[in-house]
């Protein structure tokens, strides 16, 4: 997609214009004048220079469109095919290499389906944390194409790993079955080299921009799925393009008990690779110690707090409260369709607000307004791009959406941050820009047919789901000792509460 937009302006003409240092609330009315893909004037009145398209904006409300600060696009298929599984029983179940080569229609209609949804969303930028599998260029050229053609800004990263044992491994009895066995403990993987390598060339390949809205990331796929080799090569990647990181830490009790009896910090690892430090963005974070949350403090770096699928994978509540009060920047992320369902920042901001009542009883200084933050200005800091989106202001992207004030959510409009992260879902998104071009208008998607989408998804489904249920069938004796193995990670004490009302430490 060539960015249409740049030449364009558009002038929003009479809308309430959030603005994050401003009355969040009651948001003053202005005209915003789009050029060129940026914002070039905010004021109470603007004239419309000659040829520019008006929108009118009169009982609507203007905000800055939102990032997804942590998603994987391999699994968009797997909606609504999973509950009740524990992270290490669902890894089994929706692991990419586990299926094999995927044709490039279905990389392509999956990934458009996860964009449509977003775009419909507000969401205009997205990191998308990919397992490419096999490691194959085309596939990655599929994806970028697909995200090209919806016209949503995304920051890309190809997920590496060079270990291929289950998290929970370490944990594990001793005296398992080898079928069973060598299944957890895995086999031989890629090398660092061939997963270094790969990630380099494509970066070379494609460019810094591979596409006019597409930038890099870096995704080892956790610190104990990656060889020190790997961590630091991707530590001196990250150095030399200042690139941002993402990776998944303690996301799990049996991820941080396993650290725990092997003797190893998992943030040691970071720091010791070179990767601790304010580009690094930790995903999830749920099991971080006091000790953790201050080592993240001093590096400047962030968490990206995934509340729905945290909860549906029983991983627990993270430490919300401890983290802002260290000063630890949180973003947001909806994560995978196979363990969050949605695409959805609304729900995720409400959830950042909320999940702390089961900590503590007091009032808290996690506000909405704060949440409205953390989806915005926090998660263009994740994805370096801090100055450019995240805020309606003069000379900042044109990346936003206009939300309909007569919508059931905004009657009476009491609250613009309030209504929005507590009481709206999305419905009453009427326009969505990216980078000035407008993507949504009148509730519709414009670069997307979505009900071509939605048959074409509907054609490939059904095969798929039969590879999943063979996938499920194929797994069948892995539950037990599984289950079994969460079961006995509560004999290491880890001295964290994240569960109410359930097993806790002593």
């Amino acid at each position: 997609m060539a960015d249409t937009a740049q030449g364009a302006r558009i002038l929003i003409r009479g809308g309430r214009v959030y603005d994050h240092d401003g009355d969040v609330h009651q948001p003053a009315t202005a005209d915003l004048l789009v050029s060129a893909g940026r914002i070039e004037r905010i004021a109470p009145s603007v004239d419309a220079p000659s040829g520019t398209e008006v929108i009118d904006a009169a009982g609507k409300l203007v905000v800055p469109g939102f990032v997804n600060a942590h998603y994987h696009s391999h699994d968009v298929l797997m909606k609504g095919m999973f509950e009740e599984q524990p992270f290490d029983i669902w890894t089994t179940y929706t692991g990419a290499s586990a299926y094999g080569p995927r044709s490039h229609r279905e990389v392509r209609i999956r990934t458009l389906i996860g964009a449509a949804e977003m775009l419909r969303n507000g969401i205009t930028t997205v990191q998308d944390f990919l397992t490419v599998f096999p490691p194959d260029e085309a596939y990655v050229d599929t994806v970028l194409s697909a995200y090209d053609e919806a016209g949503i800004r995304v920051n890309f990263a190809i997920a590496a790993r060079d270990r291929s044992q289950l998290d929970i491994a370490p944990l594990m009895a001793k005296d398992l079955p080898e079928a069973i066995r060598s299944r957890i403990f895995g086999g031989a993987g890629r090398t660092a080299k061939q997963e270094l390598d790969f990630v380099a060339g494509q970066i070379k390949r494609l460019g810094m921009n591979p596409k006019p809205l597409i930038t890099w990331a870096l995704a080892p796929s956790a610190p104990q799925r990656c060889t020190p080799e790997l961590l630091k090569g991707l530590a001196a990647l990250s150095h030399e393009h200042k690139l941002p990181v993402f990776t998944h830490v303690y996301e799990t009790r049996p991820q941080a008990a396993a650290a725990r009896v092997q003797s190893v910090s998992l943030l040691d690892l970071l720091k010791d690779a070179g990767l601790l430090n304010e580009r690094l963005n930790l995903v999830h974070g749920v099991w971080l110690s006091a000790g953790d949350i201050e080592l993240l403090a001093q590096a400047r770096a962030r968490v990206v707090h995934n509340p729905i699928s945290n909860l549906k994978l029983k991983s627990g509540a993270a430490p919300i409260l401890d983290l802002h009060k260290a000063g630890v920047e949180i973003a947001l992320g909806c994560d995978n369709y196979s363990c969050a369902e949605t695409q959805n920042i609304f729900i995720a901001m409400r959830m950042l607000c909320l999940l702390p009542a089961i900590t503590s009883p007091e009032p808290h200084p996690v506000s909405a307004a704060l949440a409205l933050r953390a989806a915005t200005l926090t998660g263009a800091r994740a994805v370096n791009m801090e100055g450019r989106i995240g805020a309606l202001k003069e000379g900042m992207a044109a990346d936003l959406m206009i939300l309909d004030l007569n919508e059931p959510a905004f009657v009476p409009f009491n609250s613009a941050a309030r209504q929005i992260v507590f009481s709206e879902s999305g419905a009453a998104i009427d326009t969505v820009l990216v980078a000035g071009r407008p993507v949504v208008r009148g509730h519709k998607l414009l670069t997307v047919d979505e009900a071509k989408l939605a048959a074409e998804a509907a054609e490939i489904s059904p095969a798929f789901r039969k590879e999943i249920e063979a996938q499920i069938k194929r797994t069948a004796d892995l539950v037990a000792p599984l289950l079994e193995g969460n079961r006995a990670v509560w004999k290491t004490q880890l001295g964290i509460a994240r569960y109410v009302g359930g097993p806790r430490d002593s």
